[in-house]
């Protein structure tokens, strides 16, 4: 069965702490954290984090850092070595507090397509990079999942591919939906590319006059978006991302959780007796 979260993104610029407790006084259990500042790595800061977490049966299962900005610049410029190597210490507190907190992934928007610091290596480059970044936060006992971001380089399902079929199991995925409908995409066509190798759906829902709401506001069929999905996707977290205009209250969430939640389950039910 699906599991369906949120992020504490939802409630930004709220405190991250003040998004957490939001969320779970409203009865979500599952969690994607979008760290905020760097005084939130501090390892006194995530155990209060953990024991608000304990108290009300809560779990971290993605991290999402805020420097995210800086991917591109750090990771995959022209410049020399020595900013990959800097960008890399960097990225280890982030891998190690994702494994402080038990969280599986870290979410990585990766290099820029657009702009002065946009991604300034070959394609087959990018992905050798990529993959000495999935390797560096394996090493600490947590994922790297590469998002399909539409100001991004892997906005295109076509990219996508190309990572899957150049790093193979390794190429891993945040999917959001909202952010393939920016792109151009069909939602449910780019996630069918991508099947097999997403692990967190950062998820919306959508009509004409908006293109992020709560889920159950518009017209996404989530019964499609979950048929595309197949193989290891059975345990993808899926994670409601809005911003904090889609919602007037936390309850608000709570209900568009069990939504989804429903909705998820009615076609698993319908997949698994079909099959």
């Amino acid at each position: 069965m699906a599991t369906v979260g949120m992020s504490t993104s939802c409630f930004y610029p709220l405190a991250t702490e003040l998004a957490l407790r939001n969320g779970l006084e409203a009865g979500v259990r599952h969690f994607e954290i979008h760290f905020s500042t760097f005084s939130e790595l501090d390892r006194h800061y995530l155990k209060e984090l953990k024991k608000m977490l304990r108290h009300y049966g809560g779990r971290i299962h993605s991290v999402h850092p805020f420097y995210s900005a800086l991917e591109s610049a750090m990771f995959f410029s022209d410049y020399c070595e020595r900013r990959f190597a800097d960008g890399l210490e960097i990225y280890k507190q982030i891998f190690q507090t994702a494994a402080f907190l038990g969280a599986e992934y870290v979410v990585f928007h990766g290099g820029l397509n657009v702009g002065k610091i946009r991604v300034m290596v070959p394609q087959d480059e990018y992905i050798e990079r990529y993959n000495m970044i999935f390797e560096c936060a394996r090493s600490f006992g947590v994922t790297l999942l590469h998002e399909n971001v539409y100001t991004h380089i892997a906005q295109t399902p076509t990219f996508c591919r190309r990572m899957i079929e150049y790093l193979g199991d390794k190429a891993l995925f945040t999917f959001d939906n909202k952010q393939a409908r920016r792109a151009g995409f069909d939602q449910t066509e780019f996630l069918r590319a991508v099947s097999g190798h997403v692990r967190v759906i950062h998820i919306s829902d959508y009509d004409r006059e908006h293109d992020c709401l709560l889920p159950g506001k518009g017209v996404s069929d989530f019964a499609a978006l979950r048929r595309a999905m197949s193989g290891e996707d059975d345990r993808a977290y899926w994670m409601i991302e809005v911003y904090n205009d889609a919602f007037r209250s936390a309850e608000e969430i709570g209900l568009s959780l069990n939504f989804l939640s429903m909705k998820l389950s009615e076609a698993e039910k319908a997949m698994f007796t079909n099959s």
